[in-house]
């Protein structure tokens, strides 16, 4: 229920004896951080709810553990010292695992915070490029923003649901003055009215712009997105700063070169950019040869594995996908077995403007075939991507399949095992070739 309106907001009852909590979910770039701040030197900008003191006032951040290190000093420079003096309580949480069950890793909750927790192999959490790495992937522009759904958001909501349980409570984002349709999307977030959005920059009319000017007037500083160094949504306006981010940091940025390379020699449409551009595209155009030569070090010094590459496609864009390992070694000894497998089965391997060398089994037929289609590969690449596929992938390979193709896939398979050792997959999922 509305009562009165107050400063720029209508003030609604969710708790009548006392002011109900507000939670600031905190994406840490510019956006956000100018509502915190603002919020904290201005009291005319603040939520009608929030106490004077702002007790009831809880940050919650989540780490991917790829965001670029610069980004944490600017906030233990700038904005700590605002926290710690004001009292206000942070909470900084990850992904424990790349499972729900799995839970989360609270790093921090503390009203006195010192410093910020963005490495994953420091702080013992999962990071989005293990997840990448494990499942040969990289972050896609197409659909939703998966990525930052699975962990960022989920992380804080997993944190929000033990912290308030059936309490209401308001929850404040740092979309601008910009962002409507967002806000329009947002809006089944309410959770039944347990949960009560707020979006203070949108309320008081305040822009992108805006917000770096208010931080850069502040602090002297331009302050930067808030992205991973794999980010996929960067523009060709924000590339430039991007690619700088990417300089000052290349023993890092050179992982995740190393990591596309591997994700195209499994499904070679798979850019960072889309299927026709490439990271390294843009960091060859741009002439980033530190971060070039130390991937390219990498990926030749890397332990390789001979990938088996199969899927079934059930619409344009939705396939299921069997990747299993036949194969260990070096680089020269997996495109070795990979050349030797393409004599044996009389199939001329073909190879890609990125460099990969694939025996193909079959190719997926070009439109307008209908569907179900299917494909199936050979291909080697560094030995980073774990051995999976959907449970019922089989069922479906088989049902759509032609006898042609199942003698041939089983030809390859036989002829592996007669000519090559098998390697010890660990932990991995036991595979079928």
């Amino acid at each position: 229920m509305v009562e009165d309106e107050e400063g720029l907001f209508a003030v609604p009852t969710l708790v009548d004896d006392e002011p109900a909590s507000v939670c600031w979910s905190y994406g840490m770039g510019a956006d956000s951080t100018a509502g915190i701040v603002r919020t904290i030197l201005d009291p005319q900008f603040r939520h009608p709810c929030l106490r004077s003191d702002l007790s009831n006032l809880t940050l919650v951040t989540a780490q991917t553990g790829d965001e670029f290190p610069a980004l944490a000093a600017l906030l233990e420079r700038h904005v700590l010292p605002l926290l710690r003096a004001n009292n206000i309580r942070l909470v900084e949480v990850a992904r424990a695992g790349p499972r729900n069950e799995d839970g989360i890793v609270v790093l921090q909750d503390t009203r006195h915070p010192e410093r910020m927790h963005f490495s994953a192999a420091e702080h013992g959490f999962y990071a989005l490029s293990n997840e990448n790495r494990d499942n040969g992937i990289m972050p896609q522009r197409s659909g939703k923003r998966k990525c930052t759904l699975k962990f960022k958001g989920w992380p804080m909501d997993h944190w929000r649901r033990s912290e308030f349980g059936s309490q209401p409570y308001f929850h404040a984002i740092g979309y601008n003055a910009e962002e409507a349709r967002r806000i329009a999307d947002d809006e089944v977030l309410d959770l039944g009215g347990q949960r009560h959005m707020i979006y203070p920059l949108y309320d008081a009319g305040m822009t992108r712009q805006d917000c770096l000017d208010y931080l850069f007037d502040l602090f002297g500083v331009l302050w930067p997105k808030s992205l991973c160094r794999q980010c996929c949504f960067v523009s060709k306006h924000e590339w430039p700063q991007q690619l700088s981010r990417l300089i000052a940091d290349p023993v890092a940025s050179a992982r995740h070169v190393v990591d596309e390379f591997v994700t195209l020699a499994l499904n070679a449409r798979s850019g960072l950019f889309g299927p026709e551009m490439t990271l390294t595209d843009r960091l060859r155009d741009a002439q980033a040869h530190e971060i070039l030569h130390r991937a390219e070090t990498q990926i030749l010094y890397a332990p390789w594995a001979l990938y088996r590459v199969r899927r079934v496609y059930f619409a344009p864009a939705v396939a299921w996908r069997s990747v299993d390992t036949a194969y260990r070694g070096t680089a020269g000894d997996t495109r070795d077995a990979l050349a030797w497998l393409a004599a044996t089965l009389q199939i001329a391997p073909v190879t890609d403007r990125h460099g990969h060398t694939r025996v193909w089994l079959a190719h997926r037929p070009q439109a307008p075939a209908p569907y179900p289609q299917v494909e199936s590969f050979f291909v080697a690449a560094p030995a980073h991507v774990l051995d999976k596929q959907q449970p019922g992938f089989e069922k479906h390979w088989m049902s759509h399949t032609s006898d042609e193709l199942r003698e041939l896939d089983m030809d390859a398979a036989d002829h592996l095992h007669r000519r090559l050792a098998r390697p010890v997959t660990g932990g991995r999922v036991p595979s079928t070739v």
